[in-house]
């Protein structure tokens, strides 16, 4: 039976939600996009000064509200250009209305103003402007922050990720975008701002925020008041224009001191047996590494399959514990151990994660009182002898970077990401790729050497540390704090993933995992209790496949990745790693590129100084969307075409496959 296509956007996003309208406004050498009530990449002459400015509305639990627009008015001229609208939010926490007025031009900067009214109480996590400065850059960079009290600081942005906040008791911040052109800005409103690293999070920004964090949270604004709050940014000097090509430069180097990392995949504590009915599929993308969830209400049989899928696989068994801290900790160490052993589990390595720091805190263990990492790694080796121990979280690098363990305690270190804490849209989401060099020096810098690994991670959130849960994604749209990610089934996904392993392996990391078999991360369709949109409608229709199973186009990748684990890699620069990140590795017969778009438009790429031979030119795009994703096995043996690679150009959201036969 014939597949129908799906649309384009449940090809690229996995949804049928409409992406915001962005309108690109100039003031001279001034330009900034206008994007849903918000402003995005403030530039002059084309280089990135402010990666966004926005007044957000946060619920008691840290969700973001989006604002209903009206009476939006915009106007522009050669030198100028204002916006002005009106928004309103209506809650279960209560109601908000504001007015904005945003006016750029090209000798006065910037001005975004809010004056925002409450009828009743109304109860938030965090209400105010927050400005975002780009990392790329800018990390390790000077800059000067004026106080409140009138004081100037000279400093620099944290080039390793800070835990807590760089900068408080804000007034303005400075620093050079380019030599000879300085930028200001300056918050005002009834506190102060304080500046967070958001790289924690994967961000790839500086957040400067209103509201410090030392003042009580949530809290009330009280009904029927008024705030004014408004952000400026001015530009001080001339330097050079940016230049744009047309296409995007490849240049590769010389092999490396790297080699591809091993390629784990998560089991979900209550998915042990459902994953291991997915065998076959876990034999084709033959990982190294399977990272099982230990739970003491966890089902003897799906524990027990844990060990039988490491076995089948010849895989390395990690088990993930969470310790409650409750009673002493050789004790619950000794009874996990036993339920563990009495399913037939015999892990190779153990990571154990104390309970509280599941949870968001800017504590330190002993303020906590939480049991010492000293105490809980040293009850986990008495209970598992001979089992490498892991230090880290099994939550985010958050988590991790405001408390973490000497590396004499522990044989490696380790964490997991999620793409959707803050922003949510397509492009801030492929943009957390460029905070992953930050990551990955801080934990060096943590881990005395020691290997490093990443736990489970993908564009969805697997734990939620700022909340009760994640978020039941029932709408299918772009969330935060969500485990149902419509993108993880989409080709953005895909290229996200391979983003995701070429900055990790461009960093040294010994292993990633990347998702699960089955389930809300998996790699695999099957059917859910959320809507997944044409793969529902298909498969209800009765659509065989040649392997009896359908998977998503991420699938692919994932299993490309694990098959060049321990290749030796060779350098790749791109000139737009915003755009199109690569990854090279030697083979037994040459050389393999792969290229990821990592936009909704196509790009033209140029490569030079790929090694003579033989090429073939394999795609994972819109055109076999449909046969990746229906016919995996007659997809993946298919090594593309004879072609020419010093130019292509790859299709929205699209994968390269770039594989050279040397003579």
């Amino acid at each position: 039976m014939m597949v129908a296509s799906p649309s384009k956007a449940i090809k690229l996003f996995g949804t049928e939600e409409p992406r915001p309208e962005t309108q690109t406004l100039r003031a001279g050498a001034i330009s900034v996009e206008f994007e849903a009530g918000k402003l995005r990449y403030l530039r002059v002459g084309g280089h990135e000064a402010i990666r966004g400015i926005a007044f957000v509305v946060r619920g008691p639990g840290w969700e973001t509200f989006h604002p209903e627009i009206s009476n939006l008015q915009i106007q522009g001229a050669e030198d100028s250009f204002s916006i002005s609208y009106d928004a309103e939010i209506s809650e279960a926490v209560g109601s908000m209305t504001f007015r904005a007025v945003i006016e750029g031009s090209a000798q006065h900067g910037l001005a975004f103003s809010v004056v925002a009214r409450v009828a009743d109480d109304f109860n938030t996590g965090r209400t105010g402007f927050v400005i975002l400065h780009p990392v790329e850059g800018v990390a390790g960079a000077p800059c000067t922050i004026l106080h409140v009290d009138g004081t100037s600081e000279e400093t620099v942005f944290p080039e390793h990720v800070m835990p807590l906040q760089p900068f408080i008791e804000m007034r303005a911040i400075s620093h050079h975008v380019v030599p000879g052109i300085r930028a200001t800005c300056r918050m005002e409103g009834e506190h102060a701002w304080e500046c967070e690293d958001q790289r924690n999070w994967t961000d790839a920004s500086y957040k400067t925020y209103f509201r410090p964090l030392s003042l009580p949270f949530p809290y009330t604004i009280e009904g029927g008041s008024e705030f004014k709050q408004s952000v400026t940014v001015t530009f001080e000097g001339a330097g050079p224009a940016s230049s744009a090509t047309d296409a995007v430069e490849i240049a590769l180097g010389a092999p490396s001191n790297n080699v591809m990392p091993r390629i784990g995949i998560g089991v979900p504590a209550h998915l042990g047996r459902d994953s291991l009915a997915a065998l076959d599929l876990l034999r084709a993308i033959g990982p190294q590494l399977l990272v099982c969830e230990y739970s003491p209400g966890q089902s003897a049989e799906d524990l027990a399959a844990c060990q039988k899928l490491a076995d089948a696989l010849g895989a390395e068994l990690m088990i993930e514990i969470v310790a409650p801290c409750e009673r002493p900790l050789d004790a619950e160490m000794a009874d996990a151990a036993s339920t563990i052993a009495a399913a037939g589990v015999k892990p190779d390595s153990v990571l154990v994660a104390q309970a509280r720091l599941m949870d968001f805190t800017l504590e330190t263990l002993d303020a906590l009182g939480v049991p010492s990492f000293t105490e809980t790694y040293g009850a986990a080796r008495k209970a598992f002898p001979g089992a490498a121990l892991g230090g880290g979280v099994l939550t985010n690098f958050t988590e991790l970077n405001r408390n973490h363990p000497t590396p004499d305690l522990f044989d490696f270190i380790s964490h997991t990401t999620c793409a959707v804490v803050h922003e949510v849209d397509d492009r801030s989401v492929m943009e957390t790729l460029q905070s992953l060099p930050s990551i990955i020096a801080s934990i060096r810098a943590m881990a005395g050497g020691k290997p490093y690994r990443v736990g489970p991670s993908a564009i969805g959130m697997r734990y939620n540390p700022y909340g009760p849960s994640t978020y039941d994604n029932q709408s299918n749209i772009r969330m935060a704090f969500n485990q149902q990610e419509p993108r993880h089934r989409a080709l953005s996904g895909s290229v996200f993933i391979l983003g995701y392993v070429a900055r990790m392996a461009a960093g040294g990391v010994e292993a990633v995992s990347l998702g699960a078999a089955v389930g809300e991360f998996g790699l695999a369709y099957g059917k859910m209790n959320h809507p997944q949109p044409w793969y529902d409608d298909a498969k209800a229709a009765g659509s065989k496949t040649d392997d009896g199973g359908w998977v998503f186009p991420l699938c692919h990748i994932v299993a490309a990745m694990s098959g060049a684990t321990g290749a030796h890699m060779v350098d790749v620069k791109s000139s737009s790693a915003d755009k199109i990140l690569g990854l090279s590795y030697q083979t037994p017969t040459g050389q393999m590129l792969w290229l990821a778009n990592l936009t909704p438009e196509p790009q033209k790429v140029s490569i030079s100084d790929l090694p003579a031979g033989e090429v073939h030119i394999g795609r994972l795009d819109e055109d076999n969307f449909v046969t990746a994703v229906t016919q995996s096995a007659a997809f993946a043996a298919d090594s593309g075409s004879v072609g020419d690679a010093a130019a292509l150009e790859l299709g929205a959201y699209a994968v390269a496959r770039i594989e050279v036969t040397i003579p």
